[in-house]
């Protein structure tokens, strides 16, 4: 239990940084490009270590990392979409968009490799779509919402964002539904190498591979625009992004260590509806967050559904 209580924090401590790079305007690519290295950096000191045992090897065949690819592809992009949700639509709606992402590997695990859900599992794929059309539903804090006298930070920010981007609900659905699908991708293409490579395969060398290309496309961007607009990261960000790179391989360690330790059934909805729970309320008590009704309803969709996928 300490390792998956361990994970929840990591997941939520992303979610906070995100929202402080958001309201510091740290540059998002570069603090992602960052993330992957220390995250690389970080697993090949405890894999030379001994901090983590490598049953399998990792064939370097030409599916296998085409896979790779494409899932550190995914990978920058889903943190990219996670980091400008949380910006646009608080940090509560960003996770909560990501965790209910997970009906997409549970139906690609149905369509694809025939892996029929029971009834419970159904009620929850249709509960967590519902969820995320409720939790996706933007709607700004109105006057009447805040106190007298009082200037809300949530208020202030929903009217226009770091970056000069504009809350416009068309814009945080579009920015919450990328989320949604490039998180369920993410999950998708793991279940892919589970279910063709896994069996003589690490999973957490490919998950390394995976970082290491995220990493090279973040460096690329970086990179290219450097040198076009001699515009480079400051050091704030680099050291913000060393941070988010230690709590990102974390958050990935000990899910992995809980894992090992307790049954999959369990230790995925628990870690989902504590990161969703959790999540709603820091953004509301620590950022002062608006959740209409609707979203809360939305949420509270969510929690369920999360449930009934674990059964």
């Amino acid at each position: 239990m300490v390792y998956l209580a361990l994970a929840v924090a990591c997941s939520l401590a992303i979610g906070l940084l995100f929202k402080h790079a958001g309201r510091e305007q740290l540059d998002r690519t570069s603090l992602l490009t960052t993330n992957y290295a220390a995250a690389v950096a970080l697993a090949l000191v405890l894999l030379a270590a001994g901090g983590r045992t490598v049953a399998d090897g990792l064939a370097l065949e030409p599916s296998l990392i085409a896979l790779g690819v494409l899932t550190g592809a995914l990978l920058i992009a889903g943190f990219f979409m996670l980091s400008l949700a949380t910006d646009l639509a608080g940090m509560s709606l960003a996770i909560g968009v990501m965790r209910v992402s997970v009906v997409l590997p549970f139906l690609a695990s149905w369509l694809v490799w025939n892996e029929v859900p029971s009834l419970a599992q159904g009620a929850g794929l249709v509960l967590a779509s519902v969820a995320f059309f409720l939790i996706a539903q933007h709607k700004e804090r109105t006057p009447e919402a805040v106190p007298v006298g009082a200037s809300s930070p949530a208020a202030q920010t929903q009217e226009t964002e770091p970056d000069g981007l504009s809350a416009s609900s068309g814009r945080v659905f579009a920015v919450l539904l990328g989320t949604f699908v490039v998180g369920g991708a993410v999950d998708v293409s793991m279940k892919t190498f589970e279910e063709s490579f896994g069996a003589g395969n690490s999973r957490v060398l490919f998950l390394l591979m995976a970082f290491g290309v995220a990493f090279a496309i973040g460096a690329v961007v970086v990179v290219a625009r450097g040198l076009r607009t001699g515009t480079w990261p400051e050091r704030r960000t680099l050291g913000w992004g060393v941070l988010l790179g230690i709590i990102n391989y974390g958050s990935l360690e000990f899910i992995l260590r809980a894992i090992e330790r307790l049954p999959g059934p369990f230790v995925f909805p628990a870690n989902n509806i504590a990161i969703v729970v959790l999540a709603a309320v820091l953004g509301v008590a620590v950022w002062d967050e608006y959740l209409s009704r609707v979203n809360r309803i939305g949420l509270g969709l969510a929690v369920v559904a999360l449930i009934l996928l674990g059964l």
